[in-house]
């Protein structure tokens, strides 16, 4: 009993600090248009996309601390920015030279 003095506010802590780096990622997203190199949708908002599960996360942080932490900090690593068409993470910036002549590539297949 007396490790779960000190255990649950640590625990409460890092889903503070975790929630927290989340938020301020959030915010530093870039506004910028981009386009998908394999199939040629635009969006200015694209979804991400994170590696390995949150069932194995929560595993890991029940059984010891130290696993789930790193393995918290794995998944928050490997996000990426997916299409939301077709869920690849082939994203560009369309507003480059590539990304508009991807784009007249894609205007031009549609007619």
């Amino acid at each position: 009993m007396e490790v779960l003095r000190w255990l649950i506010p640590l625990l409460a802590v890092v889903a503070i600090f975790v929630m927290g780096a989340r938020a301020v990622l959030s915010l530093s997203r870039s506004e910028e248009s981009l386009i998908c190199t394999t199939c040629g949708a635009q969006t200015d908002t694209p979804h991400t996309k994170t590696r390995g599960s949150v069932v194995i996360e929560v595993v890991l942080w029940f059984a010891l601390i130290i696993p789930g932490l790193l393995y918290s900090l794995w998944r928050q690593s490997t996000r990426q920015k997916v299409c939301p068409a077709c869920g690849n993470a082939t994203l560009i910036v369309a507003n480059t030279p590539d990304g508009r002549k991807l784009a007249e590539q894609f205007s031009g297949r549609k007619r």
